[in-house]
């Protein structure tokens, strides 16, 4: 090989590292003002779907018989006194951290 293309070559290798390692990302150059119109986006796009979602349910639960909303009610109060006799007592909470129960460790 001649020196010419050894000379070319080289130079045509830095020039293309130069072109790479300065042609990098500018990811921290976002400004402050930026991020938060990014955020108000964002929180008006979570907004809109917690709306649609809760009309969505009510729309459900709308189309429920009476007989399927009488069911779920007594569930819901059967599970709430269930829950209520599984707690642990007062005194126990307060005083007895330790206590075992068959559900666990308290």
């Amino acid at each position: 090989m001649s020196f010419s293309r050894k000379l070319f070559r080289f130079i045509f290798l830095l020039l293309l590292g130069i072109a790479i390692s300065f042609s990098g990302c500018r990811t921290s150059e976002v400004s402050r003002e930026q991020i938060q119109e990014l955020e108000k986006v964002d929180n008006q796009s979570e907004k809109a779907y917690k709306k649609e979602y809760e009309a969505a349910v009510k729309k459900h639960h709308k189309m429920q018989s009476d007989r399927t909303k009488e069911m779920t009610k007594q569930r819901k109060q059967q599970q709430k006194q269930y829950n209520r006799n599984q707690e642990r007592s007062f005194w126990d909470r307060l005083f007895k951290k330790k206590c075992k129960t068959e559900f666990g460790n308290g």
